[in-house]
């Protein structure tokens, strides 16, 4: 049996040999500068519906950009204009008063001329007229509450005075402020003493 052992004939290498030429790379030695993202390749008309898509895009943007400032240009232009009107409405409210000042510092010029208080309290009085007459032209009227029934709405009860007649119970008996409406809606309430009847 060895005898058959030794006759086996040795393994002899083979007679051509594989060379493996294959290109393998070392990703840690890639320099990330170098790669180049390939971009995605679509079709034509993908293409261009992209590029219609893009147009419409950049269309928009300028159109709002456009509108945007139309706004900020109109909204400064209202701005403007209604501070130009409140001036305006500011000033036709003033002037009224300063025609009061005028006539309080020409009774008091009077006054002290001739030295009597008749003077004095008669121009006091012209002016207190006008003053009305400048505050019920824009509006603002008093409201007569003396002789009245007492109306919180209107009002605003500050004491009682004792009356002897029950008739004067719950009647406004004196005004301590008068109180304003403006175009029918109150402006201040008058403050006021009621009768109180025991």
């Amino acid at each position: 049996m060895e005898d058959q052992e030794k006759q086996k004939p040795e393994s002899k290498s083979p007679d051509f040999q594989v060379i493996d030429k294959r290109h393998f790379v070392n990703l840690d030695q890639i320099d990330p500068a170098t790669l180049q993202e390939e971009k995605p390749r679509y079709p034509s008309y993908v293409e261009e519906l992209m590029a219609r898509m893009a147009e419409t895009e950049r269309k928009f943007q300028e159109k709002k950009k456009q509108i945007d400032e139309e706004i900020h240009r109109t909204r400064t232009r209202l701005e403007a204009d209604f501070d130009r009107r409140l001036e305006t409405e500011k000033q036709k409210i003033i002037l009224p008063f300063l025609e009061i000042l005028d006539n309080l510092q020409r009774a008091l010029i009077a006054a002290s001329q001739a030295g009597i208080a008749a003077h004095l309290l008669e121009g006091v009085q012209m002016t207190a007229n006008l003053f009305h007459s400048k505050l019920k032209s824009i509006g603002i009227e008093a409201i007569q509450t003396a002789d009245q029934p007492f109306d919180p709405n209107l009002e605003q009860a500050v004491g009682t005075v004792r009356v002897e007649d029950v008739r004067r119970d719950g009647i406004v008996v004196e005004e301590v402020t008068t109180g304003y409406s403006m175009n029918g809606q109150l402006l201040r309430a008058a403050q006021v003493r009621v009768g109180r009847f025991e």
